[in-house]
């Protein structure tokens, strides 16, 4: 076996070591949306775009959130029995995914959905209870989905029938319900400026 090298194969092996499996290596460079240098350097580089405000939005929310406030004053709302609720299934929901329990997430949603029913209810003559109720089992569903991976449809079947049947009461209680506050324009205008603002 041979052993004597060369200058000439000691150069060459020098030059396959530095780069790899024998072949020149590349500089890799940032893509050009990302090469970008701060604009009180001086420089001419790419900056990344600011957000942008929504003034239009901004007033729409905060001119829906005056006149329900206002509406609020003239209008029976219980909070206390909202805010007792909703306490209780934040209770649930701490340790339902402390836990990773998804036996108390049930319990949790369908409380914080009558917690939203149960304070407007003098104001929609119950049709928010149901609403709410169904919002509560929709939400189990998406909340098994996204944390517990649970696949099973069982919460759409309660879901549906109780928003049926709170859209069969609010079409029975229809003029009681629109000339017993005007809330809906406060709530549209609230969503919106939300719409307009955030979720386009």
């Amino acid at each position: 076996m041979q052993t004597n090298y060369t200058e000439r194969d000691s150069e060459r092996v020098r030059q396959a070591e530095r780069s790899s499996a024998g072949l020149p290596t590349q500089q890799l460079q940032l893509p050009p949306a990302m090469n970008y240098t701060p604009a009180a350097a001086g420089n001419t580089g790419v900056a990344l775009p600011q957000p942008r405000k929504h003034p239009v939005a901004l007033a729409m929310i905060g001119l829906g959130a005056i006149l329900l406030l206002a509406r609020g004053a003239t209008v029976p709302l219980d909070l206390s029995g909202g805010m007792v609720l909703l306490t209780i299934a934040s209770c649930f929901f701490f340790f339902g995914l402390w836990k990773r329990s998804y036996g108390l997430i049930i319990p949790a949603c369908i409380l914080s959905g009558l917690s939203v029913g149960v304070t407007f209810a003098a104001l929609t003559n119950g049709v928010s209870v149901l609403w709410g109720l169904a919002l509560g089992f929709l939400g189990i569903l998406v909340l098994g989905r996204a944390f517990f991976g649970k696949r099973s449809q069982w919460p759409i079947y309660p879901a549906v029938p109780l928003f049926a049947v709170g859209v069969i009461v609010a079409a029975t209680s229809l003029p009681a319900l629109l000339g017993a506050g005007m809330i809906w324009g406060p709530l549209l205008l609230i969503g919106a400026g939300l719409y307009l603002g955030w979720l386009r």
